[in-house]
């Protein structure tokens, strides 16, 4: 019996779909991203289950959404009988390793792994040091801080962490598959980046994201958000400069792809592996008025890259639909020739490769019109909050800006979300302001369009959709 292929999964951290020329950015251009999604096949919708790092990372490592995995912020523990991934492929005799933020030691992010490069450890410990010492020598603490990180481009974060996957794979056994996890911290912020990157983009020149207008009926605390984050008032000059920030970060990513693609061909294995390229949750980088994250549902935060490549899998397609970030992991298994677990709530995405090379997206069906929760690739849910009160009353406990929100963008609430091709329902029980955002005329969620009574039906349905999903997915 022939050996079974690798597995690559390249992580980004924070990165949004639209901060890439093949989600129809203007500005980037990602040639190694766009050289994998060439051989393999691109997600066009890729919804993430949570908007903040650890719950979002253990959702796709597990296929299952967060209320059900217990894991709703940072700083949780991914409880012992779930079954992620890794742990899936060491069981099955793969040599596993994890590189960079996986989230490893008492939370579990690095369950299952035999070789860990970890962040707290090492010459990435004192790459990281050095971002923290730039934010306590800078005069305001924005989420939206921007800095040159001195020194030589070895040093860097991210480089260092393609460096030790470079060494796990040297290492890697030859009688063995292996599992690599490859987490790096870019684009996350401080938007802190080194030169050539630094220089890359002209901060005038970008398109910088329109904002919501004066009647976009959003909820209170978004604004509130916003402020503490220090977007109000800050020069657009500012602004631009963390925009072209965050974009030379994504470019310094789509490097390291390439570094380690490159090594994979040198050693013979790139043919034999199957490489996911993806994030755990994207980034406002302007859009509505804020930066970095916090407790909302837009799709800056929620719709992330998926490219896969490699054995089993079409060249140069497109997956239509709501696809998810738990489908990664029933998908892989069944390019493996592994069962998948009957508590995954992910579903292949080998269904959606016979239509991989259709040009147009087809029209998503009525919200009213499949069954209970989500079983097919017509809706999409996630959620977000159920923070502890501490985090978001005690002001100073809760703010950890610039790395994360400020206290005002965490929330005791549990927000809810449906999304399809055309709508986009975010529910907050008990809050007096919810949203309904009309993607087909607002793409961008712009303006908050519920209560208008001609869209009553759709909120009906879709609010039926957010309990039947609440009740089956546990």
């Amino acid at each position: 019996m022939s050996r079974r292929p690798n597995v690559l999964l390249l992580m980004a951290d924070q990165q949004k779909a639209t901060s890439l020329s093949l989600y129809g950015n203007p500005d980037v251009r990602t040639p190694a991203l766009e050289a994998l999604a060439a051989r393999g096949v691109l997600a066009r919708h890729c919804l993430t289950p949570q908007p903040f790092c650890f719950p979002s990372r253990c959702s796709l490592l597990t296929g299952r959404y967060p209320h059900a995995h217990g894991v709703r912020g940072n700083g949780r523990t991914l409880v012992a009988d779930e079954l992620p991934l890794a742990e899936i492929l060491q069981r099955e005799g793969y040599h596993t390793g994890a590189v960079g933020h996986f989230h490893g030691g008492a939370a579990g992010g690095g369950r299952g792994v035999g070789v860990t490069f970890d962040m707290s450890q090492g010459r990435q410990r004192e790459a990281w040091q050095r971002h923290h010492q730039l934010v306590r020598q800078a005069p305001a603490r924005t989420a939206h801080m921007t800095a040159t990180v001195t020194g030589s481009l070895e040093d860097y974060i991210d480089c260092v962490m393609t460096a030790d996957a470079a060494r796990f794979l040297d290492d890697a056994p030859e009688d063995a598959p292996f599992f690599l996890e490859v987490a790096w911290i870019a684009p996350h912020p401080p938007y802190f980046v080194p030169e050539p990157y630094a220089s890359q983009f002209d901060p005038a020149a970008l398109a910088y994201p329109a904002q919501d207008p004066p009647d976009a009926a959003k909820p209170a605390a978004h604004r509130d958000t916003a402020r503490d984050m220090g977007t109000f008032g800050a020069p657009e000059t500012e602004l631009r400069r963390a925009l072209a920030a965050y974009y030379a970060m994504v470019s310094l990513v789509d490097d390291q792809v390439a570094r380690l693609l490159e090594a994979l061909r040198r050693r013979g294995q790139l043919d034999n592996t199957i490489v996911v390229y993806t994030s755990d949750h994207g980034d406002y980088a302007g859009e509505h008025g804020m930066w970095g994250k916090s407790c909302t549902l837009y799709d800056a935060l929620v719709r992330v890259p998926l490219i896969m490549a490699g054995p089993g899998i079409p060249s140069g397609g497109a997956l239509d639909g709501m696809v998810q970030s738990i489908d990664v992991l029933p998908t892989l298994l069944g390019l493996l020739g592994l069962p998948v677990p009957d508590t995954v709530h992910g579903l292949p995405l080998q269904a959606l490769w016979g239509a991989a090379s259709r040009a147009a997206e087809p029209k998503a069906a009525p919200a009213s019109s499949a069954g209970p929760g989500r079983t097919d690739f017509e809706i999409a849910f996630a959620e977000v909050g159920a923070f502890p009160a501490s985090m978001v009353r005690q002001r100073e406990r809760g703010n950890n800006m610039p790395f994360g929100p400020p206290a005002s963008g965490r929330q005791v609430e549990l927000s809810v979300m449906a999304r399809t091709a055309d709508w986009k329902l975010v529910y907050t029980p008990g809050r007096e302001t919810q949203e309904l955002y009309d993607l087909q005329h607002d793409p961008w969620e712009r303006r908050n369009c519920y209560g208008a009574a001609a869209h009553e039906p759709v909120v009906a349905a879709l609010r039926q959709r957010l309990q039947d999903w609440m009740l089956t997915h546990t």
